[in-house]
């Protein structure tokens, strides 16, 4: 069930829903395969659907002022895609969203996903808190840039991101760490 792979992530130690309401929610979601490196939604597009990582691996990247990819977040399985901020607020996403992996998701498109805030009562001051913590992460993730080296913040990616960090090729990585990929080789190189 969807809800509780989102509290499971999110590390909500109470699913406040019913079972009747569990299932209620995964229907109003579409099941999609997405082929690796597939465009979830490219810079200046608005999003028609709010996606659910079920299984696979996203990239949130922009063309930054040297005209190279900068990754600046990825969505792991459990977690929404960031591209709900564009979905949600109706505007043109600031950045691409991407597979890394074959992924499954599920999304929703608005008109769905006003009818299962109304079906579900309780459920978008839930998510109101969801997304307050991604906030918080992403806040994290600002500092801890700032505050810790490259080695140590890439530390706290293979503890955050455990095998799935495999997944992603080191340029991605070094781009999220703001590095180049040599002084990424570098640092793997000493810690293994």
């Amino acid at each position: 069930m969807l809800l509780e792979k989102l509290f499971e992530e999110f590390k909500v130690d109470i699913n406040p829903f019913s079972l009747e309401e569990s299932t209620l929610f995964d229907q109003y979601f579409e099941q999609i395969i997405v082929r690796k490196n597939t465009f979830l939604i490219e810079e200046g597009e608005t999003e028609k659907y709010s996606y659910f990582v079920f299984d696979g691996l996203l990239r949130c990247w922009i063309v930054n002022h040297k005209g190279d990819e900068q990754t600046f977040w990825f969505c792991k399985k459990g977690t929404f895609s960031l591209s709900n901020i564009s979905f949600t607020l109706q505007e043109k996403s600031a950045f691409n969203v991407q597979t890394m992996v074959d992924s499954i998701l599920y999304r929703i498109d608005k008109k769905n996903a006003e009818e299962l805030y109304s079906a579900i009562p309780g459920l978008k001051a839930v998510f109101d808190d969801l997304t307050a913590i991604l906030l918080n992460k992403i806040l994290k993730r600002n500092i801890d840039l700032i505050k810790y080296s490259p080695e140590q913040y890439y530390l706290q990616m293979m503890d955050e991101y455990g095998v799935t960090l495999n997944y992603i090729p080191l340029k991605d990585i070094a781009s999220y760490l703001g590095i180049t990929p040599q002084a990424l080789s570098r640092i793997r190189k000493r810690i293994f």
